[in-house]
This record gives structure tokens, C-alpha cells and sequence, in this order.
């Protein structure tokens, strides 16, 4: 009933909501876990009527295809400027006129892995006591994800230089980067992580 009901609707409505929605995705990747369905709704129909006027500005002089992908190009730069610089200076004037600090991000993790920040160091404690450490990531660029990365659902991927055992007993691990078969990266479940250490610049 759905389907039908969205290919009824004229095309100009259809690129609407199909580019509103992935300009919300664009636009909120990484923080979308928190939103609820009536965010969704929302904030896509932002970008939806982005795509409208693209799509209505377009259409008479160029036909129905080129303003079907002028409504998909005008949703995804008018979503990737909203990420780079609305948003964060919405969030700052919000914080100068002291009205709110509210950034929309919920859980600390979600923070991290969307800070856009440099992470130099980073030591991982398991569950299990044992602590693994990727000492230098710079020696990782060039590698996959530059040695590192961080899950949306609190897992880690990264290149593990040393390894401190339960007991005290430090290892450190040889081979980690071959320029013949590549880089070593260990994968470890969120739930399996009991503390983090990063730093960051």
C-alpha cells in the first residue's frame, strides 16, 4: 500500500522525498541513533523542500531528468553545508547567547567518533584485563582508516602495537605493517571494552 502510494505521487514529489531523506541521512550521520520518528520526519522534509525548489526550478526549461538529479544534488550540498558549518555554528550561537548547550548528541561515544578531531594515542581495557595500545598512530597513515577505527556501536578496529597481560606483562607485537600483505588490525566487540584512553588533538 505504501509503495503504491508513493508512485502515485507526481515525480517532482517523489525526488522530494526521496533526496529530503538522504539529505538527513548525510546530514546526521553518526547521530541519528537518538533521533526519534518524528525527527526523521522532520528534518528530512527540510531538505525535502531544498529538493521542491531544485526540482521546480529546473524542470520547465531542462525536463523531468535533469531536474530529478538537480533535486538530489541541491538536497546533498545544502545537506553537507548544514554538517560542515550550520550546524556547528548554530550550536555555538546557541552557546554565546547562552540560550542552551544542546548539541543534539546524546551518548559521549557518538561525540568521539564524530569529532572530526586527531587522535594520536589510544589504550583499550578489556574486560578480560588485559590492555592492548596503538602507540603512534602516524606510523598507520596510509593504512585501513589510518590504523583506526571507531564504531558507532562502541567496537573497535585498530593496529595493536603492545599488549599489557593481567599479570603486569607487557608484549610488544612485531609485523603489525608489511608492505607486503598490509596492516594488522584487531577487531574488538563493544562489549568486550571496559575502558578507553584516547588523546586527541
Amino acid at each position: 500500500m505504501i509503495n503504491s502510494d508513493f508512485f502515485n505521487l507526481s515525480l517532482s514529489l517523489q525526488a522530494a522525498i526521496a533526496a529530503g531523506y538522504l539529505g538527513y541521512a548525510t546530514a546526521y550521520a553518526g547521530y541519528r541513533r537518538s533521533h526519534k520518528a518524528e525527527d526523521t520526519l522532520f528534518i528530512s522534509l527540510v531538505f525535502s523542500a531544498i529538493a521542491l525548489l531544485c526540482f521546480g526550478a529546473i524542470e520547465p526549461c531542462h525536463g523531468p531528468v535533469l531536474a530529478f538529479g538537480a533535486a538530489f544534488v541541491g538536497s546533498l550540498i545544502s545537506a553537507c553545508m548544514w554538517r560542515v558549518a550550520g550546524r556547528p555554528f548554530w550550536c555555538w550561537l546557541m552557546a554565546t547567547a547562552r540560550v542552551h548547550r544542546e548539541d543534539g548528541v546524546h551518548h559521549g561515544w557518538d561525540c568521539i567518533v564524530q569529532s572530526g578531531r586527531g587522535v594520536g594515542q589510544v589504550s583499550v581495557g578489556l574486560k578480560n584485563g588485559r590492555t592492548l595500545y596503538l602507540n603512534d598512530r602516524t606510523k598507520f597513515h596510509g593504512s585501513p582508516w589510518d590504523g583506526l577505527y571507531l564504531g558507532g556501536d562502541g567496537s573497535i578496529i585498530m593496529a595493536v602495537e603492545e599488549e599489557e597481560l593481567p599479570n603486569g606483562t607487557e608484549e610488544v607485537r612485531q609485523g603489525v605493517r608489511d608492505e607486503a600483505w598490509g596492516t594488522r588490525l584487531t577487531y574488538i566487540p563493544a562489549g568486550e571494552v571496559a575502558r578507553v584512553n584516547i588523546r586527541m588533538k
